[in-house]
């Protein structure tokens, strides 16, 4: 099956396919333009990429780089059955060096053979044209490169410090989920910590509790939807996570640090909007 697929550019799906193939069946020696990996689902067959040959056995995979010659051929006793994706993109690099693969290492090992044989031919079922299909197939190609992933079992890299990355995530997670009620305790279970101690990184780090960045960050969001947009403040403060104006109007209060001219300025045809934060205003805030 071949995808012209031109909705995604860091990494997508060129074509994938299942072959059972016959005794010393060959292709090559041949170049390719793009990446390719062969997966052995059964049987044997030997690659040879440089001046290096590798015997591929079940459960075995193989790495064929654009504009490298390679050749591949089938046992002649035991001939190979194996499938393949052929994917292109410009982050391709990072996905298989998560994979542990890379142009000094072209074989890895993965045990899920049944899993990976359904991920493509789930992807052989999808094979008309529709932007459902592509965005669908886009996924079973991320599920293929987790098994690959899985199977490898790179430790976790960063020039971060370990603290810096339990903070890095959970920043990552309030910044994807202030619209929502979330808790200090919820964000230390996503990052498997204690909640104290959490607390603690915050403070040594950011000078803040996880739920005075919370605040600042719905806050900081709520600012530039009351100078960029037109939307009424109820709709802002159900946007930053507030269940009603009260509580956002408080917290706002807090938060911004009220001075006349350091308020956000509203188009001229939503000012009525926000008169309920003035605190020189006499009359009541209208109601939305």
């Amino acid at each position: 099956m071949e995808i012209k697929n031109q909705m995604f550019s860091d990494f997508y799906l060129l074509f994938c396919g299942i072959q059972e193939c016959t005794p010393l069946y060959s292709f090559g020696p041949a170049v390719r333009s793009h990446h390719l990996l062969h997966y052995c689902v059964s049987g044997k067959g030997y690659y040879y990429a440089g001046d290096k040959q590798y015997t591929i056995e079940p459960g075995d995979a193989f790495l064929i780089l654009p504009d490298e010659v390679t050749f591949y051929q089938a046992d002649e006793q035991d001939p190979w059955t194996y499938l393949w994706v052929g994917f292109s993109g410009n982050q391709v690099n990072d996905y298989l060096q998560r994979c542990g693969l890379d142009s000094e290492h072209l074989i890895c090992h993965c045990e899920e053979k049944e899993l990976l044989v359904s991920y493509i031919e789930d992807i052989l079922r999808h094979n008309t044209l529709s932007y459902s299909n592509e965005i669908y197939i886009q996924g079973i190609l991320f599920l293929i490169f987790a098994s690959f992933s899985r199977s490898a079992d790179i430790k976790y890299k960063s020039d971060f410090t370990s603290e810096n990355i339990h903070i890095s995530k959970a920043i990552e997670f309030i910044q994807k989920n202030y619209q929502n009620v979330i808790t200090v305790r919820d964000i230390a279970d996503y990052v498997s910590l204690n909640r104290s101690y959490l607390c603690s990184m915050f403070q040594e780090n950011l000078h803040m509790s996880p739920q005075q960045f919370l605040l600042r960050f719905r806050v900081t969001k709520a600012t530039e939807l009351l100078s960029d947009t037109d939307l009424p403040v109820k709709n802002i403060s159900y946007s930053c996570g507030y269940a009603n104006q009260l509580a956002f109007s408080k917290a706002f209060k807090k938060n911004y640090r009220f001075k006349s001219h350091g308020l956000p300025q509203r188009k001229p045809e939503c000012s009525e909007y926000y008169t309920g934060f003035r605190p020189s205003q006499s009359r009541k805030p209208k109601a939305f």
